[in-house]
């Protein structure tokens, strides 16, 4: 019997590591499924409309897409290249403790990289993707380069609040209950983001508490309390960056800088169709599309960014058509161009595609790295 038993241990180890990879492989299927299925019924929602009238509505869309003013292209295209290079020149300020870095060769490469995988694969692995990419490149610790692409979404939600707010503010003809509404949402948004300051304010203190705390539970594993203890030491130093002025008024400048580019871009798509609309009504949309796109959805943030645009811009125009083309033509100028751009760098950095998906997901799924809430547009 002991030698049975003893025999049939290393199998009985093979069948729980198996069944632990088919219950992830599942889960992953789960939330690939439901992203899937949040995207179809985005872009049901925001068609259904026409769709309960397709003889008019189809040859609609598509006289909206032959009639629109193609060659806004060409300012839109450069205002996400400006976009990205903005966005380079922020991560640079951020990944300062951790040295200095040429962002045109040696940080905009991995933030396009991180960006065509957010539009291929699920659940924001972009994110992970680029900063497997940067820190492998440059032999940084991955969680310190984590929380630099984490604050990155702190500051990306305080600029595009107060672009939200603004919009608000001074556009007209909206209903005063929904913008009072509107205005109380984003003010919470707004203290949870200077929650988040006032944190990255007083870090040294937080996380010599932290340990202090988790030193003294003796039910925590020593093995995840020092892994812990790993992340908010890195976290720390991601931080530091934001305890110098010049530094701190440089990304919040930045930040600013591109999200009034990208609720330009939006501008743009919009009049290329014929929308004529203010600023201010581009302000309130980005707002909308920004935080929407934070919920789990296909790769693309395929029919979320059409529901947004048609949901804010019902409050404005009766144009349906001219809306759903302008919010094709908005994603599929970023997406493509972004995706093959992406795609041609990874290409030169040598990996395999599977590999560094799969590193994404296990760093998404394995404590200490926090996914990051929030994307870029």
């Amino acid at each position: 019997m002991l030698y049975l038993l003893r025999n049939a241990a290393p199998s009985l180890k093979v069948l729980r590591v198996s069944a632990s990879r088919l219950s992830s492989r599942w889960s992953r299927f789960a939330k690939i499924a439901a992203g899937f299925g949040v995207s179809a019924f985005c872009l049901w929602w925001s068609a259904r409309e026409m769709l309960g009238n397709p003889e008019e509505s189809l040859p609609r869309i598509a006289r909206a897409f032959q009639t629109a003013n193609y060659w806004l292209l060409l300012p839109t295209w450069f205002a996400l290249a400006l976009f990205y290079w903005l966005k380079a020149w922020r991560w640079r300020l951020l990944l300062a403790p951790l040295g200095r870095f040429d962002p045109a060769r040696e940080l905009v490469p991995p933030t396009m990289i991180g960006f065509a995988f957010n539009n291929l694969l699920p659940a924001h692995l972009g994110d992970f993707v680029r900063v497997f990419v940067f820190a492998r490149r440059h032999r940084l610790p991955k969680a310190a380069v984590l929380s630099t692409v984490i604050l990155e979404r702190v500051f990306d939600v305080l600029a595009i609040v107060s672009f939200f707010g603004l919009g608000l503010f001074f556009v007209t003809g909206l209903d005063p209950l929904l913008k009072r509404t509107a205005l109380i949402g984003g003010a919470a948004a707004a203290a949870m983001t200077l929650g988040a300051a006032a944190f990255v304010a007083w870090t040294d203190p937080f996380v010599r508490l932290a340990e202090s705390i988790l030193t003294r539970l003796p039910f925590v594993p020593p093995g995840l309390r020092a892994k812990f203890f790993e992340l908010l030491e890195s976290g720390a130093r991601g931080l530091s960056a934001l305890h110098q002025p010049a530094l701190l008024i440089g990304i919040v400048a930045l930040s600013l800088a591109q999200w009034a580019l990208n609720g330009w871009m939006m501008h743009l798509a919009l009049v290329s169709c014929g929308v004529q609309v203010s600023l201010w009504v581009a302000c309130v949309l980005l707002g909308a599309v920004a935080f929407a796109v934070t919920v789990p959805s296909s790769p693309g943030y395929v029919g979320v960014i059409q529901l947004c645009f048609m949901s804010v811009l019902k409050l404005f125009t009766d144009d349906k058509e001219a809306v759903f083309a302008a919010s094709v033509l908005y994603h599929l100028a970023q997406y493509i161009p972004v995706t093959l751009i992406g795609l041609y760098y990874f290409g030169r950095t040598g990996l395999k595609v599977s590999d560094v998906r799969q590193q994404a997901e296990s760093e998404a799924e394995t404590p200490p790295v926090p996914a990051p809430e929030f994307p870029a547009g």
